[in-house]
């Protein structure tokens, strides 16, 4: 993963001739909540700098160079006076006056005249603290509170405006102080752990991703030795400087939401970049043509802007993709979940078996309706606590591992007895499951059984869903949910009520109780002279398929209503069934 992310960052700084400093400068308005930014300002005439005032400007993409933006996380200051404002006085003294530290720092070259004039902004910083933090307080309760507010310095020079990214002293010094962090732990003549080749010099703090760390004595290799611990992962100045660049694209560009979790695409170019098409190569080396990609229109399948998934579909198995699950808290990172090596054939694969679950429900099947039984345990919880389920689905989907049939009925039938028993829209809890267990079957990662029998009536409909429901216990229970349904809707359409939904147990029904349910429908449809000649033709087709499967099921009581409820959510197209054969059966003796 580490290596696909870095030869990306390589793909992007030879497309963009970016420098290093190009990769180490941020945006504070990446996700747009950082548009403003208030500016310490300063008069600077020959060798005079005075304070001026707090001043509002809105951000502009266009000076994201000149603004040097370098925040870090944490309490540090960054490489630059510039900051994303936390609590006013904190972040001032934090990271815009305790920059000024470098001054201390024998380490950092400056030459006298820049020592100077830093030294003076130091002090107008400190003499006028409670002037500026005033200043910029009432500037940001003037901002609603959801809006951020970014904290720099900018300067007026002979009446040109220069941000401290105009000057070269703070570029300079920003340079110095990256390399100063990573050079803390180095080695000479040793080779990288990403490239593979014997360098001049080797770093052991690449911190690019925050799932590695050496502040525990558990992560040295070789003992507790800190300045050994390069051994662990040693990475030379280029492909530090590429996984940055690499990391920062995947995040600004390649970072994709997913039902409540997001995603981040990671291309690797299994045979070299140079093989790969060259319109799918400059997706990866083109932020502007990967945003027209996204801002396609099409039907969503993976997620909000999934397009890019269904483009690559259409690649050859020249490259591959990962699908990266990053949690971020604070400044930790933690990976739910890693999918690697999924190839486009793949891609096609699984885009194919959607599409004929569209064709076959008439609906557009999303992993939308797979989350729905895959999010909460409880509805009235307040978090996903299913999240780990819904990762394992979807890596054994993009990898093609099989699926516990049984544990996915569990699942669905979980959620289609909370809505059931709350009397709420319960059908499509059962349709979603219906969608999914479908999906799976096109993919291979679920087996269905298939038993060879007679012709029936409703061997068209039945043939429609393919392999689920090739056993004559399996279409008994979906043709004896879809007649307890038509039960249901008379009830209703009587009485406003549907009694004889106690019968069905809260849905935990076994072979005992389906047993006698078929008696007890057949009577109630009597009761309410509901018992004409389509539904007698139903209850004759579900008493045929029951003989035939037997006794002892060894089916669960999961498996068993699931089916079940199936019946009840198809009621419409067997009903669609038997009242046309018993209107053309009419027609037929009017003719005779």
């Amino acid at each position: 993963m580490i290596t696909a992310i870095k030869e990306l960052g390589e793909m992007v700084l030879k497309s963009q001739n970016k420098t290093l400093l190009d990769v180490l400068i941020e945006n504070p308005n990446q996700e747009g909540r950082y548009s403003k930014i208030a500016t310490i300002d300063f008069t600077i005439k020959e060798d005079d700098i005075e304070y001026e005032k707090v001043r509002l400007e809105e951000y502009d993409d266009s000076k994201i160079n000149r603004y040097l933006f370098t925040d870090t996380s944490g309490n540090a200051p960054g490489y630059t006076p510039a900051a994303k404002i936390t609590e006013v006085t904190k972040t001032f003294n934090g990271k815009i006056k305790s920059w000024f530290k470098v001054l201390d720092d024998r380490t950092i070259k400056i030459d006298q005249k820049n020592k100077t004039f830093l030294q003076n902004i130091r002090n107008i910083l400190e003499e006028k603290s409670d002037e500026i933090i005033a200043e910029v307080e009432k500037i940001r309760k003037d901002i609603p509170k959801r809006e951020g507010l970014s904290l720099i310095l900018k300067f007026n020079v002979d009446g040109d405006s220069k941000y401290i990214g105009d000057l070269d002293i703070f570029k300079s010094i920003l340079l110095q102080l990256h390399n100063k962090k990573y050079q803390k732990i180095h080695s000479k003549d040793k080779v990288c752990s990403i490239c593979g080749q014997k360098k001049k010099m080797i770093f052991g703090t690449v911190d690019t991703y925050k799932f590695y760390t050496i502040d525990k004595p558990g992560y040295i290799a070789g003992g507790f030795n800190e300045k050994e611990s390069w051994r662990n992962y040693p990475v030379c100045k280029e492909c530090m400087l590429a996984l940055e660049e690499g990391k920062r694209y995947l995040e600004n560009e390649l970072t994709f939401k997913f039902y409540g979790l997001e995603y981040q695409l990671i291309p690797n170019f299994i045979i070299g970049n140079e093989f790969v098409k060259k319109e799918v190569r400059e997706i990866f080396e083109n932020a502007s043509k990967l945003i027209s990609l996204k801002k396609e229109t099409k039907k969503r399948f993976i997620g909000d802007e999934d397009e890019i998934l269904d483009y690559l579909a259409k690649a050859e198995d020249t490259m591959t993709v990962n699908f990266l699950f990053l949690k971020k808290a604070n400044s930790a990172e933690r990976i739910l979940l890693l999918i690697e090596d999924v190839f486009p054939s793949h891609l096609r694969e699984i885009f194919n078996a959607k599409d004929k679950v569209d064709e076959t429900f008439n609906e557009n099947f999303t992993f939308k309706n797979i989350r729905s039984f895959m999010s909460k345990s409880d509805s009235n919880k307040k978090d996903n606590d299913l999240d780990t389920y819904f990762l394992d689905i979807t890596d054994r989907i993009f990898t093609g591992r099989p699926v516990d049939l049984g544990f996915l009925y569990g699942l669905i039938m979980k959620k289609v007895r909370e809505e059931f028993v709350n009397d709420r829209n319960y059908k499509n809890a059962i349709k979603d499951g219906l969608m999914t267990v479908a999906f799976l079957e096109k993919l291979k990662l679920i087996k269905m059984e298939v038993v060879p029998m007679e012709e029936r009536i409703f061997d068209s409909f039945f043939a429609k869903y393919g392999p689920s429901f090739e056993t004559p216990l399996k279409k008994g229970l979906v043709l004896l949910g879809a007649l307890t349904e038509l039960l249901l809707r008379k009830q209703y359409s009587d009485r406003e009520a549907k009694p004889f939904m106690k019968n069905l147990k809260g849905l935990k029904m076994d072979e005992k109780d389906i047993k006698g349910l078929l008696p007890k429908v057949q009577n109630k449809l009597e009761e309410y002279d509901s018992f004409d000649k389509g539904k007698r033709l139903l209850a004759k087709e579900v008493s045929n398929y029951l003989l035939l499967a037997g006794d002892n099921w060894n089916m669960s009581v999961d498996e068993i209503n699931f089916y079940f409820v199936c019946g009840i959510n198809l009621a419409d197209e067997l009903t669609n069934i038997i009242y046309k054969k018993e209107e053309e059966e009419k027609t037929n003796g009017k003719h005779c």
